[in-house]
């Protein structure tokens, strides 16, 4: 009996060393080489933050960099307003935020491709959306990207409490935040009010005027703001507060004041004019 099970056991390491079987088990593909399937609770790990919108992640042995979905982050060479505001203290906090090694959890749009190219995710750790988190202190805005756009409540809910409570971008004491350009011209036309010399206060008034007039024609294009409407919606009252206080001193885009345009409309028309 034995000498039978031995010959039995010979006979099959023989065929497997010989590969006459058809059979032969083919190796299992690495994670690494598998395709990767980006749908929503897709498990990743941080290896590092780039800006305060976008990341650096591990999935499934594979990197790639993700965009937080709807978040618009400052940038060093953003020439709107405030589009390069606290681009460092942006990028710390989300560095506080997602330490290398967290792990984190993607949800996607319609389109996980956004209009910039990389791939965009609505980005959490357990239930804390982060997208929201960095908006919410006011270290960046937010965008809206379609009619079926499932994060953008959340992100824009953040975003208006930032406006509210006067963070980051939104805080007058940022001086390069937008409430604080607004303030400094409010300031300078009340210090012109108060002036003896015209020449000065027509100067302070005009620029006064232009900083507005710039930021009315750029309500007229929201996509360029760095916030879009939204952002013209936290200074609102910070503008009409801006105009109220130039009131006759305001000078429209032809460069000519609303006194000047109250006298002409008051002078008599002489006959043969």
């Amino acid at each position: 009996m034995k000498i039978t099970r031995t010959f039995v056991l010979s006979g099959v390491a023989l065929l497997a060393l010989s590969g006459c079987s058809s059979a032969t088990p083919q190796p299992e593909p690495s994670p690494s080489s598998s395709k990767i399937s980006y749908a929503d609770g897709l498990h990743a790990k941080v290896l590092s933050v780039e800006t305060a919108n976008t990341i650096t992640v591990d999935v499934d042995g594979r990197t790639k960099e993700v965009r937080l979905l709807n978040v618009v982050a400052p940038t060093e060479h953003n020439n709107e307003f405030s589009g390069s505001c606290l681009v460092p203290e942006s990028t710390e906090f989300l560095k506080q935020k997602l330490p290398e090694g967290t792990e984190v959890t993607l949800d996607f749009d319609d389109s996980r491709v956004g209009s910039s190219g990389y791939l965009e995710a609505a980005v959490y750790v357990g239930d804390d959306l982060i997208n929201a988190d960095v908006v919410r202190e006011g270290f960046a805005t937010t965008t809206f990207l379609s009619q079926r756009d499932e994060h953008y409540a959340p992100v824009s809910e953040a975003q208006q409490e930032a406006a509210r409570e006067g963070r980051g971008i939104y805080s007058k004491d940022v001086e390069c935040s937008l409430p604080h350009a607004i303030q400094l011209h409010l300031d300078r036309v009340h210090r012109a009010d108060d002036s003896q010399n015209e020449e000065e206060r027509v100067g302070l008034y005009k620029s006064a005027s232009n900083f507005y007039n710039t930021l009315m024609s750029e309500a007229k294009s929201p996509d360029t703001w760095v916030g879009s409407i939204v952002t013209l919606d936290a200074v609102k009252d910070q503008l009409k507060e801006l105009k109220n206080a130039l009131g006759k001193n305001y000078y429209d885009v032809q460069g000519k004041s609303e006194r000047e345009k109250q006298s002409e409309a008051n002078e008599p028309i002489r006959p043969g004019s």
